[in-house]
């Protein structure tokens, strides 16, 4: 039998330290593909890369190739498979079949001594053998005789890169297979690999870094202090972070001033600092057990050929990320490549990852970079649960293929949001803590989607002694534990299949890991990324039906087992058609399914549970405490309308049974700590439907769950019906917005609205007055973007094409703000899961509404009040279509609604403000206490939403995302295993 395993696993395997060197054979057969699309073909559109099991050489796959490429040299496969010496027994084999002739097996070759002229960079070379003849049969390439070859491309080489040169200690990096100068469609497969004569180079100081010459020495290149003891390796293999070499998942936390120990014991992994860390962040971090995300230090740019004058960065051992960037777009590209260059010449530890989070120009930054941060603003917001998980599966269509993800959560609702929060109630003044439910849901949504790794966001430290931050500490620390045991599918897993559950509004997402699978089960209705649901049924969960999990491809001696708290639990499971079939008889929230057939890896996992269960305890204990006592605070602040329902809230009922629960569990944490654990985690459940059903009852009276500020956090449920029946006594003001009427396309011109749009050759965009059926008068406005070419439409819109803004007005401080609108969205949005996306510039786009299709005209209504910060600033409101389709826009207004009065105009944003306005208390009946809120981070309008500033004048299925990074093949579970002899 063949070996099938992986390339690099083999050579590093059989590399022998002898003159004959090592012979590495791959035959494709595992699942895994490991030749990628070299870099450079920045013209190529990959359209499938899979190990085929169609027409292989030999034995059971092939891996195969379908680009497109235009008329240049660009298109190159390549494995890597060094460093290893060239020596005259070096040599490949390798067949392949191609639509076309005139392919070639190759060597990359680094001549470490010599530097070009052209690049101040080692010079490279392919040294490769003859071209193919054949068209579409298999055919044997083969490569050797690399020193000979060398020997008689030196005078080329001379011309090209300068003299003198050296091609003394020369090595391979990596096999390739170069295409011919060919326009159109290339579909090559490769298989059946033979690698002879394979030896280690020899790790001298001229092989183990490639010095840049291009960076000047400069101080502070390395932290103050004595250099620390050695960590261990850490890096990124085939997509997978390890950290000695076992895959890792990040769970990180942005520093905020805290105590590391402080932060290690909410469970996080990492903590990231915004600017380079200090010799006694990086020694606090040691003694915590955590790592550092940081940026590199400085590297300033000088022209100084002498490799040992270039700054080496020592004593960063603990860092395992660099950090290049947030919210970076096509024009930061050039400025990422030179950092990212500087940054990979000068760092000891070679091949430390590098992060970066773009908004837009995906493609380009991920080339420079080792993984992308997926950065959106999810909890709080109008966005579901549903719809993030969907925007993080198709993110990598939009990067280099390979680029593993990392996602950002927030343990916070967004500034603006709280501050919005804060100027109408009170409440927000500290920010405003994110619903724990919904944090937990999230990070199950990014671990199902295939991302990396979690890095959490905070802009207040999380330990301080005020409720907010209790509240986000409990919440993360709670989730913490989750991805804890989640966390080998998490760092090496891949997406397996969507499971069926029996409940409707139950999600169930198949991972799996070195032949182990997990099935992450989650509530997921809508709204369940401000307040989650706890439980299906009536206000007091009864005896409910139990949940059916369907699991298709569970191998046969496969057991299933419930991750509980304390351990694992056998369930029943019957092989039914389409699969395996599992019932949990208890679900609330959320689950985790095991399925394994090796008894070393549900040791493993039992082991993590057992160590694990005195912070389940500790945990659960919290969360019913905070759970129970934020309930009877927010009951006695509510008006009777907030119970009346439909149906009514029986709040007495479920604050009674919860407290019930709440004392048993206490009573039983000494002798049975999983049924300790149970009954508390009912009791929380139970208080957070009460939020939960207040909350629907809120959101039903606003009509939207961002239409008001105070309904994007649970924190503010009593302070959203008093607003509710304080808006009853208002009046609205005069009409502040001209053109809103969409009768004529010159009127919104002298008016002031503009038309944004952006240049994308497959999209075409349109801005229009359309006279058929308007919500009023004569017309309305049209938006539309469509592709250019039917045909070819693209799967992914990676930012809005096109959108328009209303004038921007000034409003006075502590004026309550109405914006109403109707929008119509005939067909669903495609390409984008934000649809027809309207936001204003006071709540910003985490208070944004989003209209996927509405089956007629529909009104729209956002509530904003203006902060005294933020007196002066203009106001303006955006429609932005985010994807391919259309939607029409009538009867904008902009109005103030003012507490028995006619209202008082706002003026242009071009004269000064009119000064002596009412406060807040003519909104509400309380005043607005004094804020400590951060400014706002970014220019408006575009911010996060990766949009451009050009301004142009008023005028598993087919389409199922590609597989994400590599990691199905790496085993988490290796050192839980007994060694086992190789395989034959």
């Amino acid at each position: 039998m063949r070996p099938a395993a992986l390339l690099i696993p083999l050579v590093a395997a059989c590399l022998l330290p002898t003159a004959s060197g090592g012979q590495v054979e791959d035959g494709f057969e595992s699942s895994a593909t490991t030749w990628t699309i070299a870099p450079g073909g920045d013209a190529v559109r990959l359209l499938a890369h899979e190990r085929s099991r169609s027409f292989p050489h030999r034995g059971a796959a092939c891996e195969r190739f379908v680009v497109e490429s235009p008329a240049t040299p660009g298109l190159s496969l390549e494995c890597p498979i060094g460093p290893v010496a060239v020596i005259d027994e070096l040599g490949a084999r390798l067949w392949v079949r191609a639509n076309h002739a005139g392919l070639r097996l190759a060597f990359r070759v680094v001549l470490p001594a010599w530097t070009s002229r052209k690049t101040g960079r080692p010079v490279q070379v392919l040294v490769a053998g003859r071209p193919s003849r054949d068209i579409d049969r298999w055919e044997l390439l083969e490569v050797g005789d690399v020193p000979g070859t060398l020997a008689r491309l030196l005078p080329a080489l001379r011309l090209e890169h300068g003299s003198p040169g050296s091609i003394e200690s020369p090595t391979v990096t990596h096999l390739v297979v170069e295409g011919p100068v060919f326009a159109g469609r290339h579909e090559i497969a490769i298989d059946d690999l033979t690698l002879s004569g394979a030896v280690a180079a020899p790790r001298s100081s001229k092989t183990q870094a490639i010095a840049d010459p291009l960076v000047r020495a400069a101080g502070g290149a390395a932290p103050d202090g004595p250099a620390p003891a050695a960590e261990p390796a850490a890096g990124l293999a085939r997509g997978v972070l390890e950290v000695d070499g076992l895959p890792f998942f990040p769970r990180s936390i942005d520093w905020n001033g805290e105590p590391l120990a402080a932060l290690a014991a909410l469970g996080f992994n990492c903590v990231r600092f915004s600017t380079p860390a200090t010799a006694d962040h990086l020694a606090e971090a040691r003694r915590a057990g955590l790592w550092v995300i940081c940026p590199p230090p400085s590297i300033p740019d000088i022209d100084v050929r002498d490799p040992d004058a270039l700054p080496a960065l020592r004593n960063w051992d603990r860092v395992l990320l660099w950090d290049m960037g947030s919210g970076l777009a096509e024009e930061d590209v050039a400025e990422l490549a030179e950092r990212s260059r500087r940054v990979r010449a000068c760092d000891l530890r070679a091949g430390r990852p590098l992060i970066a989070s773009a908004d837009s120009g995906l493609r380009s930054v991920s080339r420079h970079v080792d993984m992308l941060v997926a950065r959106r603003t999810v909890l709080g917001t109008s966005l579901e649960l549903v719809d993030y998980l969907q925007w993080l599966r198709e993110r990598p269509r939009l990067a280099r293929p390979g680029t593993p993800l990392l996602a950002t959560l927030s343990t916070e609702i967004d500034p603006r949001a709280a501050r919005q929060a804060a100027a109408l109630s009170g409440v927000g003044a500290r920010g405003l803590a994110v619903d724990p439910e919904s944090l937990t849901l999230a990070a199950l949504s990014a671990v199902a989607a295939g991302t990396r790794g979690i890095l959490f966001t905070s802009s207040r430290r999380i330990d301080a002694d005020d409720p907010e931050a209790r509240t986000r500490a409990a919440a993360a620390r709670d989730t913490n534990l989750r991805l804890e045991v989640l966390a080998p599918w998490g760092a090496a897993g891949r997406f397996a299949a969507q499971a069926q559950s029996s409940h409707a509004e139950v999600q169930a997402f198949v991972m799996e890991a070195a032949r182990a699978r997990v099935v992450i089960a989650w509530r997921c209705v809508q709204g369940s990324q401000v307040v989650a649901r706890r439980y299906a049924g009536g206000d007091v969960p009864g005896v409910d039906a139990p949940l059916t999990v369907l699991v298709p491809g569970v191998p046969e001696a496969h057991q299933a087992w419930e991750v509980a708290p304390g351990g694992l639990r056998p369930l029943k499971q019957r092989r039914v058609t389409g699969g395996v079939s599992v019932t949990l008889d208890a679900f609330l929230t959320h689950a985790v399914i095991l399925f394994s057939g090796e008894p070393a890896v549900t040791a493993h996992v039992q082991e993590r549970l057992l160590a694990l269960a005195p912070l389940e305890l500790s945990s659960a204990r919290a969360a019913a405490s905070t759970a129970l006592a934020d309930a009877g605070t927010i009951l006695g602040r509510l008006p009777p309308q907030a119970l009346s329902g439909p149906p009514p809230v029986a709040a007495a009922a479920m604050l009674a049974e919860a407290a019930r629960l709440g004392a048993e569990g206490e009573s039983l944490a000494a002798s049975d700590p999983s049924g300790a654990v149970a009954k508390l985690r009912l009791s929380a459940a139970i208080a957070g439907q009460f939020e939960r059903r207040l909350w629907e009852n809120g959101v039903k009276a606003e009509g939207s769950m961002v239409a008001s500020p105070l309904t994007a956090s649970d924190a503010s449920l009593a302070e959203q019906w008093q607003f509710v029946a304080a808006r009853t006594a208002t009046t609205p003001g005069p009409e502040l917005l001209r053109g809103g009427d969409m009768e004529r396309i010159d009127a919104l011109a002298d008016a002031g609205w503009r038309h944004f749009a952006r240049t994308q050759a497959e999209i075409r965009t349109a801005v229009e007055i359309s006279p058929g059926q308007p919500a009023s008068g004569r017309g309305s406005l049209r938006l539309m973007a469509a592709p250019a070419d039917p045909a070819e439409a693209p799967v992914v819109v990676e930012t809005p094409p096109v959108w328009v803004t209303t004038p921007s007005l000034e409003a006075p401080a502590g004026k309550l703000i109405e914006v109403s609108a109707q929008v119509w969205v005939p067909k669903p949005i495609t390409g984008s899961v934000d649809g027809l996306f309207v936001f204003d510039s006071l709540g910003g786009p985490a208070l944004g509404e989003r209209v996927a299709s509405s089956r007629g005209w529909r009104r729209l209504v956002l509530h904003r009040i203006v902060p005294a910060e933020a007196a002066g600033e203009p106001f303006a409101v955006t429609f932005a279509m985010t994807g391919l389709g259309e939607a029409r826009i009538d009867d904008v207004s902009i109005r103030t609604l003012d507490r028995g009065a006619s209202g008082i105009p706002v003026t242009p944003v071009a004269t000064a403000p009119t000064r002596g306005f009412p406060s807040p208390a003519d909104v509400l009946t309380r005043p607005t206490p004094s804020t400590n809120t951060a400014p706002s981070t970014a220019t408006w309008p575009g911010m996060n939403l990766e949009w451009p500033k050009n301004l142009l004048p008023f005028a598993q299925p087919a389409d199922a995302p590609p597989p994400g990074p590599g990691g199905g093949t790496i085993d988490p579970f290796k050192r839980a295993r007994p060694a086992l002899p190789a395989d034959g």
